[in-house]
């Protein structure tokens, strides 16, 4: 076994060829076969998703400030967790990082026998952006309101009704709205957002919790329609959607999930701060900010320190929430 300076030495070597701006020229991070070394951002979610899509469009920009291929992978599937897992198990190096999300650093409330540490495994790197989750039906459904939602459960026979989620934040969401409403809905697990609004659509289901963005894009379709959203306040991009509290006075907590950058744990110091600082960059320029702004997500730019801190947080905070949720581990 290698001894543990030389590992360090290794990584922190590996660094220097990966990134620039720490010993090599901007433009000089090249591999000994003379190419570019990618970083790879890993998304828990199928492409189509707004985390794919917030995704694709920071790569777009953090290429050009590091002057090096970023590339995006999909890997969708348990709640986030394989995509996790893939990135806890990779070399602390800075190539490959997680675009995680706030219900992810508190899987191990959610997935029994959870193969790595949600908090341990993983070096918070930067903070990009903050959304809610949306209830919506389709256009064609009498529902306008979630007490409309809830009394169609009550009149169905059996009394259930069936809602759709592709996120864990979903999930959280859903329990949420059981708790508060009364009423023991069917979730419907899916494996991205995309594909829950396409039943949705479909008329397979009768709800579906999705994030903010989604939700707003999908409604200008009139093919659903847009019920409360799950933050503590109205948001400025649909001022006229309520909250869950305003149908529920009753409901314990809002839910707001941050998108980070997260990698392996034990990424050397440098490393870690010149990827804060390159998606810091990237988030500060206007053209990231409108993209930002099209997909109904707000930019949260949080330093390293910052985002550690908020990760700490929220992590009580959610925890708290699934457990008054009555969410069981699965």
């Amino acid at each position: 076994m290698p001894h543990r300076s030389s590992l360090a030495h290794t990584v922190l070597r590996r660094a220097v060829l990966l990134l620039p701006g720490l010993a090599l020229p901007r433009g000089g991070a090249w591999a000994q076969d003379g190419s570019a070394r990618p970083v790879t951002l890993v998304v828990p979610f199928p492409a189509g998703s707004v985390t794919d899509n917030l995704t694709r469009a920071v790569a777009q920009h953090l290429q050009e400030i590091l002057g090096q291929p970023v590339v995006v992978d999909n890997r969708p599937g348990a709640h986030g967790t394989l995509a996790a897992a893939h990135v806890a198990r990779s070399q602390p190096d800075g190539a490959t990082l997680l675009m995680g999300s706030s219900v992810m650093f508190v899987a191990r409330s959610l997935i029994r026998n959870l193969p790595y540490d949600p908090v341990e495994a993983f070096q918070p790197v930067s903070g990009i952006g903050s959304t809610s989750m949306m209830f919506m039906v389709p256009a064609a459904s009498p529902v306008r309101t979630l007490a409309e939602l809830r009394e169609q459960a009550r009149r169905a026979s059996p009394p259930v009704i069936t809602v759709g989620f592709g996120s864990p934040s979903g999930q959280v969401a859903l329990a949420l709205f059981a708790s508060a409403s009364g009423t023991q809905p069917v979730g419907v697990s899916y494996r991205g957002i995309p594909q829950a609004m396409t039943d949705l659509v479909g008329g397979h289901i009768q709800a579906a919790v999705v994030d903010l963005g989604t939700g707003l894009a999908q409604s200008r379709s009139e093919q659903v329609r847009p019920l409360p959203i799950s933050a503590a306040a109205r948001s400025p991009l649909a001022p006229e959607v309520p909250t869950l509290q305003e149908n529920f006075p009753r409901a314990e907590g809002a839910l707001e999930t941050i998108v980070a950058v997260l990698g392996p744990a034990q990424m050397p110091a440098p490393i870690v701060r010149r990827l804060d600082e390159a998606f810091r960059a990237a988030l500060a320029r206007p053209a990231l900010q409108e993209r930002f702004a099209s997909l109904s997500t707000a930019v949260l730019p949080l330093q390293t320190e910052a985002l550690a801190a908020r990760i700490r947080a929220d992590n009580a905070r959610w925890e708290a929430l699934i457990r008054r949720a009555g969410i069981e581990p699965e």
